[in-house]
C-alpha cells in the first residue's frame, strides 16, 4: 500500500504538476550588482522496489539569502512546475489548473517522496553533503553520497526508504550577481489542497 501510494505521487511529480508546457527560460535573473544568487541542477531518478517503472526529471534550484525557488523540468527541459520557498514555508503553483497551495516543505516532500526532511536539511544535503544524522537514526532513511573530485561537495546522492529509491545527480553549480524573479503571479488562481494542486 505504501509503495502504491508513493509511486502514484512520483507520477504526479514527473507529469502532473503541469504548467503550460514551454521550454525552460534562463532569463529569470535581472542585473543587481549588490545581490548574489546561487544555483544548481538536480537530475532526479525515482524508482519503487519490485517495479520496472521509474520517473526521471530535473530540478533547477536557485536561491539567495532571502528566498529559494525550484523549477521542475522534464528531460526535454520543459517546465512542469514551480515551487517558491522562504525558510520552511512553500508556495506550490499550478497555473494550468489555476490553483495554488501553501504549506511547509516537510509536508510536501512527505507527500511526494514519503521522506521526512525539513528544507534546511534537504538543502544542506544537496549543497554541502551534510547528512541529517538525527533523522537517519529514527526515520528508516538510508543515505549514501559520492563527492566531487577533490571536494567534500556531493556529486551524487542516493536516498532509500520503505523500498523507494531516490537518486540525485548534482551539476551546474554556479553563482553570480543578480536578483532572482520570485513573483508567483497568483492573480486568478484559487487556493486548494495539496492533492488538488498536484493532480489537477
Amino acid at each position: 500500500m505504501m509503495l502504491k501510494r508513493l509511486f502514484f505521487i512520483f507520477a504526479v511529480v514527473a507529469g502532473l504538476i503541469l504548467l503550460p508546457r514551454c521550454a525552460y527560460k534562463r532569463n529569470d535573473i535581472t542585473p543587481a550588482p549588490n545581490r548574489v544568487y546561487k544555483a544548481l541542477t538536480l537530475k532526479v531518478n525515482v524508482k519503487a522496489a519490485n517495479s520496472r517503472q521509474k520517473q526521471n526529471f530535473k530540478i533547477v534550484l536557485k536561491y539567495d539569502d532571502i528566498q529559494d525557488k525550484m523549477l521542475f523540468l522534464s528531460p526535454l527541459n520543459q517546465v512542469m512546475g514551480r515551487l517558491f520557498l522562504k525558510k520552511e514555508r512553500v508556495l506550490l503553483v499550478n497555473s494550468k489548473g489555476k490553483k495554488y497551495w501553501r504549506g511547509t516543505f516537510q509536508q510536501l516532500i512527505d507527500r511526494i517522496w514519503g521522506l521526512n526532511f525539513t528544507y534546511a536539511e534537504f538543502k544542506d544535503l544537496v549543497i554541502t553533503g551534510k547528512l541529517p544524522e538525527k533523522r537517519l537514526k529514527h526515520s528508516g532513511l538510508n543515505i549514501t553520497r559520492e563527492n566531487e573530485k577533490n571536494s567534500q561537495r556531493p556529486r551524487r546522492i542516493k536516498i532509500v526508504r520503505n523500498g523507494v529509491t531516490v537518486k540525485l545527480k548534482i551539476s551546474n553549480r554556479k553563482s553570480g550577481h543578480g536578483a532572482i524573479d520570485f513573483s508567483p503571479r497568483l492573480e486568478g488562481l484559487k487556493r486548494a489542497s495539496i492533492d488538488d494542486v498536484l493532480t489537477k
